[in-house]
């Protein structure tokens, strides 16, 4: 089967599969309008793009080999096309009454319906004439129910008689007509109200059932000039005039949609995944944690991610390259795997385009767990504190609701850490992202967690900003600040800056070789731009050959030492023996910076030594890491650093547990 290029933004055809799992909602109300009484006039509700048409496509599709059900299908919106909302108004109510009156076999009695009809329509459309074009359904409509009321009792009666002769007649097995109207919420607002206050006036025949197709919010609107805005003192006005048309509401379930299988479905045609595809429990946390369960958002989000696919071919072949991370020489893959990629890249398009301010953000600064109250500051100027009604409220007063809303969210999950209150601050002063800010913590979390996982967290701004480099063909925020020319080799840095730190790097592992490391002098730099890398335990360090802890280096800034528990032998208290050392160790290493134990993840153990001037240099490379590499005074202290206190650190970390390896022959499981 040939690989799709795109979605089509179609309803799904009569027939088909919809892959969002909501064919017992379909079989019920097929079930339903099939043996309901009549007149009944049902609102398949939804709001744009959630999949109405293609619902009622399915009902039109299981009537079809009804032989005793007449169906008529209006299109609103095509009657509005190149008409007046009144020419288009009259045109719909013309169109059902002909659809009807072809089964009629009574010349007179189709004459008469024809010249009834005809002349309460030419008078509304005199009406019509008498006002500025393209805004008077609503006056044709009450023109058509009050003035000539009497005459609409007449045609109404007759298209009863009509009705339930077609149903009477031997040679002609209809006993239902079922009149579909789609659309409607493509219609400014008012006229859509017009139509439909007309069809329920005119069409409340015996043996008819209605299926429209429309948004509350749209009837809503329309219902403004009458009620006003709506707030909860009038909202019932709103929904009584709702349900004085509609007698079975229908809501476009939505919350029930198998968002991971219609996901996959499409990314699966567009050849973007292979066998199952991505996890769909997985799908469906991020597709609702941001763009939403609508059918057609989810459309636009796969052709973004068909334009990206393509992207990225031609631009390997024009490379001559593959896609794929870069190796280094001792085998380890860099990074995160090519599934992984996929849905980070899938996750951040998402967030592009249902957030693109926070996209905007990470785009600044893709290591988003460094976000802090100054990247807060940098966004804000603490705009998100004088939020509020300034004619009633004094900004000590505006000050000190944000406040203590703010202490108030701290004390949630969602923003209990520096860079999730910093995304809190950021997401206040937006009406449209203050409300959905939970959301965005919790999507980041998931990506942050879930995805990359502990292990890589001093990956996350590369990883995040090397897929970012992809998205961003199918952005549409400002381009105020450009596009760098990126390196082939990194794909989002330079290419002069990809050549400074690869030297740079070689220089600094070339020196702790030298200086007789086992871990750190094993590795080449490799081609890649990232900042930070991981080493594998050579089998020889340690008697127990099975026992391989992990190493890491942040160039500049940090050493690390890193043991998954689930690989200690359950004899071994390895979180007691940890902790007992930590002490120790820190005062050793104190010429040398700052050693950390950390055990926030129960599961993996780590100490961390950080350089003495951490703060001060990790600013400056956040402002522009090609500044440290080029200064020379910079450049020399972090390759002596890393040469003296790399050696001591792996030493001391190899020696100490050579010797809990001595006291119990082996420590792995």
């Amino acid at each position: 089967m040939a690989q799709a290029i795109g979605v089509v933004d179609e309803p799904v055809a009569p027939g088909a599969s919809d892959n969002l799992d909501i064919n017992t909602h379909a079989v019920s109300l097929i079930k339903f309008i099939d043996q309901t009484n009549t007149p009944i006039t049902v609102g398949i509700q939804g709001e744009w793009g959630s999949g109405k048409t293609s619902l009622i496509n399915s009902i039109h599709h299981a009537f079809d080999s009804n032989d005793t059900v007449k169906q008529i299908w209006i299109n609103s919106w095509e009657y509005s096309l190149l008409s007046t909302p009144e020419e288009a108004l009259l045109k719909i109510v013309n169109r059902i009454i002909d659809e009807l009156l072809e089964s009629d076999t009574d010349v007179g009695r189709k004459e008469a319906i024809k010249e009834g009809a005809g002349k309460i329509f030419r008078g509304a459309l005199r009406v019509g004439a008498q006002v500025a074009l393209g805004s008077e359904a609503a006056k044709v409509a009450n023109e058509l129910l009050e003035s000539s009321s009497q005459s609409i009792s007449a045609l109404r009666q007759q298209l009863t008689d009509l009705v339930k002769d077609i149903g009477n007649r031997p040679s002609n097995p209809y006993k239902k007509v079922v009149i579909y109207v789609d659309d409607l919420d493509r219609i400014e607002p008012r006229n859509a109200v017009a139509i439909l206050e007309l069809l329920k006036n005119i069409f409340s025949v015996p043996r008819c059932v209605f299926i429209l197709a429309i948004d509350y919010q749209v009837v809503v609107k329309g219902l403004e000039h009458k009620f006003g805005k709506q707030t909860p003192e009038n909202e019932w006005e709103f929904r009584a005039f709702f349900d004085k048309i509609i007698q079975l509401p229908f809501m476009m379930p939505m919350g029930q949609y198998n968002i991971g299988k219609y996901v996959n479905s499409l990314l699966l045609d567009i050849g973007f995944v292979e066998g199952e595809g991505l996890d769909d429990e997985a799908v469906r946390e991020i597709i609702l944690r941001t763009i939403g369960g609508n059918p057609r958002s989810i459309k636009r989000l796969v052709n973004s991610v068909s334009l990206i696919q393509i992207f990225s071919e031609v631009k390997a072949a024009d490379t001559g390259s593959g896609d794929e991370q870069e190796k280094d020489t001792d085998g380890e893959e860099e990074g995160i795997s090519s599934e992984e990629e996929k849905f980070l890249l899938f996750s951040l398009l998402c967030l592009q385009i249902a957030y693109p301010p926070i996209y905007s953000l990470l785009v600044e600064e893709p290591d988003f767990p460094k976000w802090d109250d100054n990247f807060a500051f940098k966004q804000t100027n603490r705009s998100e504190e004088r939020i509020g009604d300034n004619d009633r409220l004094s900004p000590e007063d505006m000050k000190k609701i944000f406040d203590e809303e703010f202490e108030i969210s701290k004390l949630s999950e969602d923003f209990n850490e520096d860079w999730e209150q910093a995304l809190y601050r950021i997401c206040y002063g937006r009406p449209r992202l203050k409300p959905r800010a939970a959301d965005i913590s919790k999507f980041l979390s998931h990506i942050k967690d879930e995805l990359i996982g502990e292990e890589k967290q001093d990956e996350i701004g590369t990883l995040v900003a090397d897929v970012m480099s992809k998205t961003s063909v199918t952005s549409v925020t400002s381009t105020d600040q450009g596009q760098a020319q990126t390196s082939t080799k990194s794909k989002w840095a330079t290419e002069e800056q990809v050549n400074h730190l690869a030297t740079f790097k070689s220089e600094v592992l070339s020196s702790m070789k030298k200086s007789g490391s086992k871990i750190y002098g094993i590795r080449n730099p490799g081609k890649s731009f990232s900042w930070y890398m991981r080493f594998k335990c050579p089998p020889n360090v340690f008697s127990d050959p099975n026992f391989k802890p992990g190493w890491a280096i942040n160039f500049f800034l940090d050493l690390r030492f890193v043991v998954t528990v689930e690989e200690i032998d359950d004899r071994i208290k390895i979180h007691e023996f940890f902790k007992s050392n930590f002490q120790n160790l820190k005062s050793e290493f104190s010429n040398y910076g700052d050693l950390s134990f950390k055990d926030s993840n129960p599961k993996i153990l780590e100490y961390s030594l950080l350089r003495k001037n951490y703060s001060e240099i990790k600013s400056m490379e956040k402002k522009n890491v090609t500044d440290l590499v080029e200064n020379d005074e910079h450049r020399k202290d972090a390759i002596q650093w890393s040469t003296d206190a790399g050696i001591k650190f792996e030493n001391v970390i190899i020696k100490l547990f050579q010797e809990l390896i001595n006291t119990h022959g082996s420590i792995s499981r």
